[in-house]
């Protein structure tokens, strides 16, 4: 199959760039907010584990970053230019997954429209992990991996020992950076070797002397890039110390058969499980022509960490997220083998079936389909720079100012980080930093916020209140306070509301 001209993949391009400047402007994710400040806190010398100056009632623990290259990125962001940094850091990172994406699905052998429409449909399934997340990055990490781990393989002619010494280089740089972007890279490290040795073995014009120096020198590297990191052995407690915290009470650790989460995760965990099989099916019955169609190795890459983690989704959403992203190329390359099936039919000389209709055939064919999306994206262009304009400023940046000076918040824990990093004088009882509260006191405060429990001791301590006044889990204690004679409102702005302390 010959590639399509580059510049066939600039309506993609452009598309999936939309939905990033989308993601960047409007963020839904909460935690880059505080992240910011702990960016901005480790560039003036703190330490990757510190006691908690945030919170005016802390537990008896460390802070521990899970991301700390990522933090100091979106620190130096607001530190150059507030939200605008913060949204430029999050737009560079949604476009770098986006177009290693497009870079593996034309890799691959998807075609533009296809790729658009496979990529697209995942994407929005897996639609609250597209936001600047260190997971994100950390992800695009691992499939630029692949990409220019397939194209070493292929193009790799030196002796051995000079192959194993790169391939152990780079995979110590690789892991070294994974490890300072997110601790996933614990679990993503030992899938990009497994990655490293397929695309070997999926290549069989390469000796098995280079085969066997690329996968040793690259585990070797990619292990001592994990262990020379910034926690070195330390990781996988702390991996198991946020898995433990965060069970039971943060979304993207519960299942997706959990109570309010199954209409919307059930079927996209099935989705996952059928586009990890169907690519797994199609790994197997073009395995035996790898030498002809190495192409099969990348697809196959993508699988040893696909697979896993959509079968790991059954017990917490976030590997849901991971699956998708990851086979994001094998959805554009499905796509492109069914619309080529579509074209088949409707181009026969004597077409069956709906394909009898000429506006079928018409509409079969790639052509008008190019005209339709560039027309949609056109059209569509206004709403993306509205929504863009809004340069991941949060509703919260409209009432903070309500807050006194140097007053105890109680808050749900999605507006602490805003606060966090927009009035630093304010304390808050607790945030979204689910691995460093621990469970006891993230079901504490969840009982709080639903007003099933407002007797908590330290509760009597805080002077300031910030609620959503739309969002129904705080409403009990948004009545609560509005009926308590010791309380007054401030005020409110964009959903939100304040109360401080008579």
């Amino acid at each position: 199959m010959s590639r399509p001209a580059g510049r066939a993949w600039l309506l993609p391009w452009l598309a999936l760039a939309a939905l990033a400047v989308v993601r960047a402007g409007v963020v839904d994710e909460r935690d880059p907010y505080w992240q910011a400040r702990a960016g901005l806190e480790n560039l003036a010398g703190a330490p990757l584990r510190r006691a908690d100056t945030w919170s005016w009632d802390p537990v008896a623990t460390l802070f521990t970053q899970t991301s700390p290259a990522w933090n100091d990125v979106l620190g130096l962001g607001w530190r150059t230019a507030g939200f605008a940094g913060l949204f430029a850091v999050g737009l560079a990172s949604m476009l770098v997954f986006t177009t290693v994406v497009l870079a593996l699905a034309r890799r691959l052998g998807a075609r533009p429209l296809p790729a658009l429409a496979g990529i697209l449909v995942v994407l929005l399934l897996a639609l609250p992990m597209v936001s600047p997340r260190a997971t994100l990055v950390a992800q695009s990490l691992w499939l630029a991996v692949v990409l220019g781990a397939d194209r070493a393989v292929r193009r790799s002619t030196t002796r051995p020992v000079v192959v194993a010494a790169g391939s152990g280089l780079a995979g110590l740089a690789v892991g070294w950076a994974g490890s300072w972007l997110h601790l996933s890279w614990l679990l993503l490290a030992p899938a990009a070797w497994l990655a490293v040795v397929v695309l070997c073995l999926a290549a069989p014009r390469v000796d098995r002397a280079r085969r066997l120096a690329v996968g040793l020198g690259t585990g070797v590297g990619l292990g001592a890039g994990v262990l020379v990191g910034p926690y070195g052995l330390d990781a996988w407690g702390l991996t198991r110390a946020v898995q433990e915290a965060a069970s039971g009470s943060v979304l993207e650790w519960l299942p997706p058969t959990a109570d309010g989460l199954a209409a919307r995760w059930v079927p996209t965990v099935v989705a996952a499980l059928g586009l990890a099989g169907a690519s797994l099916v199609l790994v197997v019955r073009r395995w035996g022509a790898r030498a002809a169609d190495d192409r099969v190795g990348v697809l196959a890459a993508l699988v040893v960490l696909g697979a896993p983690a959509s079968v790991a989704g059954l017990g917490g959403v976030r590997f849901v997220g991971v699956a998708l992203l990851t086979l994001a190329p094998a959805a554009a390359l499905l796509a492109t083998v069914l619309a080529t099936r579509v074209v088949r039919r409707a181009t026969a000389p004597r077409p069956t079936g709906v394909f009898r209709s000429a506006a079928v055939r018409r509409w079969s064919v790639g052509r008008p389909w190019r005209v339709v999306g560039t027309s949609v994206l056109v059209l569509l262009s206004p709403l993306v720079l509205l929504a863009g304009a809004t340069a991941a400023r949060p509703p919260e940046a409209a009432v903070v100012d309500l807050l006194p000076r140097g007053c105890r918040l109680v808050s749900d824990p999605g507006s602490a980080g805003p606060v966090l990093l927009m009035r630093p004088d304010v304390r808050v009882w607790i945030d979204t930093r689910a691995d460093y509260w621990g469970r006891d006191r993230n079901r504490e405060a969840l009982d709080v916020l639903t007003g099933d429990d407002t007797s908590v001791p330290a509760l009597a301590r805080a002077d300031c209140a910030l609620l959503s006044s739309t969002d129904v889990p705080t409403g009990p204690l948004a009545a609560a306070l509005d009926a308590d004679p010791g309380w007054r409102t401030a005020g409110g702005g964009d959903g939100l509301r304040v109360w401080v302390r008579r």
